[in-house]
């Protein structure tokens, strides 16, 4: 019993080891949260330290920017001048003077009626082709229709009574032969020679009076089928309606001033095979140009076609308050794109383009001021959108006083450097002289 006992107390023996491990242990982990408290403080720190020095960091390098900026605004740039890349025809590249104007018909002409009247039918459009002696549009002419079946009755009675008066006339002369042949015989007084006699001479004269009645309606009647006749308008030579002025039932009136009393004409009609540009040349530049003269024409209306043309007649009066002589230039090739009033530009050409077989086809063409040799090839500087310039080297075709035509190296619209410095340098910015 008392070992028992004995063995029971040292089982609650304190075991002072494990005591102090466990005190170590609670002290250590205070010490472990302050380690942890300090390394936290000591990073945040560290942070913002970085942060205090990439503000002013930042703040310099924003300046320094800006000063560059300023510095490429405030440094000089080497000014040029400009050309464009165009796209001509070689007639457009080689002419002597261009001239506006616009696009008229040799044969052209506005038809109306000669007498007033109300349009009945009109038998064309805009557009449509007429031969010479075509009806364009008829008026209303119903009473001229009725005067005319009138008179045509009255010939009918006039032809009745020439014809019987003739006969009547026979008669007379009969009866006057007669009478004339039994006063020889003595059976009759001279008194019925005289009486037969008279009697022919009036038939005769009925006759004429007839003959000059039925002559006179048929005068009448000449003169009312003129009237319907000119109740038709008709084309007076080939060509095409360009105009169509009236209307079935408007009012047609010969020198009408105004649409409120009627129009003077029905339709304009031109003949649109022969084109031709009016336009007028500077008398100073007159010299430069003779009859004859070659030269290609652009319509704004078919910008893709160019027309061969001559300088067909120089009108002798000129415009003392322009200074300016009007010259009409045929074209040698019209088609159906072409109609009157169309704006037109005349390039004037040397004798020798008149047959050039490239008249036609355009091509590229830079300012002769633009091109440069150099190590044997030719080169243009080529200004770009942001004003930077770079070598460009170019195929150089044809060369003209003003001109240059190149095949390779560019394209239509691009901006070329006129008479270019030699210490011009790649991806250097310039300013564009005004």
């Amino acid at each position: 019993m008392a070992s028992s006992l004995r063995d029971d107390l040292a089982s609650l023996k304190i075991d002072r080891h494990q005591v102090e491990s466990r005190e170590a242990l609670r002290e250590r982990r205070p010490q472990q949260h302050r380690d942890r408290d300090r390394n936290q403080k000591r990073s945040g720190i560290g942070v913002a330290t970085i942060l205090l020095w990439l503000i002013p960091l930042t703040l310099l390098g924003t300046a320094g920017g800006v000063a560059y900026q300023q510095y490429e605004k405030i440094k000089a740039k080497p000014e040029v001048t400009i050309g464009l890349v165009q796209t001509m025809t070689p007639g457009e590249a080689e002419k002597l003077l261009s001239a506006k104007g616009y696009l008229k018909s040799r044969h052209q002409a506005m038809i109306g009626a000669t007498i007033p009247g109300r349009v009945e039918r009109m038998y064309v459009e805009e557009g449509s082709k007429v031969k010479k002696g075509d009806v364009l549009a008829v008026l209303e002419h119903d009473d001229l229709k009725a005067i005319l079946s009138s008179k045509k009755a009255m010939l009918k009675r006039n032809e009745a009574e020439v014809l019987e008066g003739r006969l009547d006339l026979k008669q007379k002369e009969r009866e006057a032969t007669r009478a004339a042949r039994l006063y020889n015989q003595k059976t009759v007084a001279i008194e019925e020679i005289e009486k037969a006699n008279a009697a022919r001479d009036m038939a005769s004269a009925r006759v004429g009076a007839a003959e000059a009645s039925m002559k006179l309606t048929e005068s009448n009647i000449e003169e009312t089928e003129e009237m319907i006749r000119r109740m038709h308008l008709f084309a007076p030579f080939d060509g095409t309606v360009v105009e169509k002025q009236g209307e079935a039932g408007e009012v047609i009136t010969p020198s009408a001033m105004s649409a409120s009393i009627g129009r003077s004409a029905v339709v304009s009609l031109a003949n649109l095979n022969k084109m031709e540009v009016e336009t007028d040349i500077a008398e100073n530049l007159l010299s430069r140009v003779a009859l004859g003269q070659p030269a290609e024409i652009s319509v704004s209306a078919v910008p893709s076609m160019h027309y061969r043309g001559r300088l067909r007649q120089i009108i002798p009066m000129g415009d003392r308050s322009r200074g300016t002589i009007k010259v009409k230039v045929e074209i040698l090739d019209p088609d159906e794109h072409l109609f009157p009033e169309l704006v037109a530009t005349v390039h004037f050409l040397p004798d020798k383009a008149l047959n050039n077989p490239n008249a036609n086809r355009a091509f590229l063409f830079v300012p002769k001021a633009a091109v440069i040799e150099e190590s044997g090839h030719s080169i243009v500087w080529v200004v770009d959108g942001k004003s930077r310039i770079s070598k460009r080297r170019v195929e150089v075709v044809v060369t003209t006083d003003d001109l240059t035509r190149v095949d390779t190296g560019l394209k239509e619209g691009e901006t070329v450097i006129l008479n270019p410095a030699n210490t011009l340098r790649e991806n250097t910015e310039v300013k564009i002289s005004e």
